[in-house]
């Protein structure tokens, strides 16, 4: 039975001992196999194939995990202009490696390419539209390149007639990013305080032409008070002569005397009329105009003459 341990323990130290030797020298191939890979890449950057150089240096770092093959890495991505990248690589570099001597070499690197701003080209349909980026004015409309520093900002595209549109979005240092958005017509305003089709306008145009829809009096009102002040002065030119008729027929009686004077008289008795009639239907026109521009009134106005006198009939009609 002791027997029987005994060799049961000489097979567990051989097994353990083979596996420690099998592991050692596995560790040792890969690390011939990163010394040659990582050789190779070094060449490779020197000639200027910095991708090819990348993929030697992460082959290299698969094999044996070594955090300073990544600073090679990313010297590869920056020289191919993948500065995002550069920028992940050398994180990951300071995550492993907290206690770097190039530490500060390093972080003065990250804060350089972060500090690249990102190019988004920024478009919309329909395009034309005015950008602002975090609220300020770009002074660019779409489609256009617009620098954008690295971090979250807001977009905001302004076109007339459309509504307003805006998209958050973060921008990574030295990227090139694309941004399209689409702008909604607004609806037509209904009171045509926004142009609309032009239909209110038109319409209000038309109004003003026939008489309506403007404080400004129209032309027959004009018409009927200028009627009014030239039969007034008619009437009194007219007055004035049949007082002097009268003031003659009073010193020196005549019959042609008396008939000037009664017709100077009748003339002036019309003159007045005309003018306060054709007074009153102007300001009752006007009154009308401007109680309802919509409707249909109109007002016929027409002067007359009687053996008895004269004057101006008017009539309203609605």
């Amino acid at each position: 039975m002791r027997a029987l341990s005994s060799l049961v323990a000489v097979a567990t130290l051989l097994a353990t001992s083979g596996a420690v030797c099998v592991a050692e020298a596995q560790s040792a191939d890969a690390r011939q196999r990163a010394r040659q890979l990582y050789t190779e890449a070094q060449a490779l950057f020197e000639a200027g194939n910095y991708a090819q150089a990348e993929a030697s240096f992460r082959a290299a770092y698969e094999a044996v995990p070594n955090p300073v093959v990544l600073r090679a890495v990313a010297s590869a991505q920056e020289h191919q202009g993948n500065i995002a990248g550069a920028i992940e690589t050398l994180e990951r570099y300071l995550e492993q490696n907290p206690q770097a001597s190039d530490r500060a070499e390093v972080e003065g690197l990250l804060t350089r390419f972060r500090a690249q701003p990102a190019i988004v080209n920024i478009s919309s349909a329909p395009a034309g539209a005015q950008i602002f980026v975090d609220g300020r004015d770009t002074r660019q409309v779409t489609p256009a390149d617009v620098s954008i520093a690295n971090g979250e900002h807001t977009v905001e595209l302004r076109l007339a007639g459309h509504a307003a549109v805006t998209q958050t979005f973060t921008a990574q240092a030295a990227t090139r990013m694309r941004l399209e958005l689409n702008l909604e017509a607004e609806p037509a305003d209904p009171l045509g305080t926004e142009g609309g089709d032009g239909q209110l306008a038109d319409e209000e145009e038309q109004q003003a032409d026939d008489g309506g829809g403007s404080d400004d009096p129209s032309a027959g009102v004009w018409v009927l008070a200028g009627v009014g002040a030239a039969t007034l002065i008619a009437g009194t030119v007219f007055g004035f002569l049949a007082l002097s008729e009268q003031s003659n027929f009073d010193s020196e009686p005549a019959e042609d005397v008396a008939d000037r004077g009664e017709i100077f008289a009748l003339v002036a008795d019309i003159g007045f009329g005309i003018a306060g009639a054709s007074v009153i239907a102007a300001i009752i026109l006007y009154v009308v105009e401007r109680a309802d521009s919509d409707s249909d009134s109109a007002a016929i106005v027409a002067p007359y003459v009687t053996a008895e006198g004269g004057g101006v009939s008017a009539q309203l009609r609605f």
